[in-house]
C-alpha cells in the first residue's frame, strides 16, 4: 500500500494519463503516473490487487492493477468499454487527469511459487490480472522453474497485449501457447 497514512481512503489520488494503448476496438490500457511525487514514490502493491479508477463526473470502476509491482513510478489498468464509467475512462487522452483509490484486496502468494514450474491460463480480457503476476515472475525470473503461458481469445483481433505476447514468444525463458 501507499505509505501515506494520513490519506483519506475515500478520496482518490490524482493521476495523469501518460500513455493510451488500444488493445482491441473495445479494450484499452491506460498507463498512469501519480501527480504527487510522494505518492508516486511510496505507492506499493502486490500482484493480484485492484484499485478504484475515477472518471470525474461519471463515477468509478474497479479493475486489477495490470502492471507489475516490480516496475515503479506508474501503474496500468486495462478495461473493456461496457458502461458509463468505462466509456468516460475511454475518452481520456494523454495528459488528462483521473483518480485512483487503492490498492485493495488479496494478492497472489508469489513467494510460495519460488522454485516451482508455473502455468498461467487466461482468455480474452482475463489476461490483465495474470499479466501483473507474469511480469512479476519474469522480472524475478531466477526464482522460478519453467514458465508457460496459455492464452486465447475468440479471434486474433480480441487478443490483448499483442506487443507483450510477441515479446514473450521471442524470450528463450518462457513458453507461450496461443489458442
Amino acid at each position: 500500500m501507499c505509505d501515506n497514512t494520513n490519506k483519506n481512503i475515500y478520496l482518490p489520488y490524482l493521476a495523469t494519463v501518460e500513455e493510451v494503448i488500444d488493445e482491441t476496438p473495445d479494450v484499452r490500457t491506460l498507463k498512469l503516473v501519480f501527480q504527487d511525487e510522494q505518492v508516486r514514490d511510496s505507492f506499493n502493491f502486490r500482484a493480484g490487487q485492484f484499485a478504484e479508477y475515477s472518471a470525474f463526473g461519471a463515477g468509478e470502476s474497479t479493475f486489477c492493477i495490470a502492471s507489475s509491482p516490480t516496475r515503479k513510478g506508474y501503474i496500468e489498468c486495462c478495461f473493456r468499454s461496457v458502461g458509463r464509467v468505462t466509456e468516460e475512462l475511454r475518452r481520456l487522452e494523454v495528459g488528462d487527469s483521473m483518480g485512483i483509490r487503492g490498492p485493495y484486496g488479496n494478492s497472489f502468494p508469489i513467494e510460495q511459487f519460488y522454485g516451482k514450474n508455473l502455468v498461467f491460463v487466461a482468455g480474452g480480457i482475463a489476461l490483465p490480472p495474470l499479466r501483473t503476476l507474469i511480469w512479476n515472475c519474469l522480472d524475478l525470473r531466477d526464482k522460478f522453474g519453467e514458465i508457460t503461458i496459455v492464452y486465447g481469445a475468440r479471434t486474433e483481433a480480441d487478443l490483448v497485449y499483442k506487443r507483450e505476447l510477441k515479446e514473450w514468444e521471442e524470450r528463450g525463458d518462457v513458453r507461450l501457447v496461443k489458442t
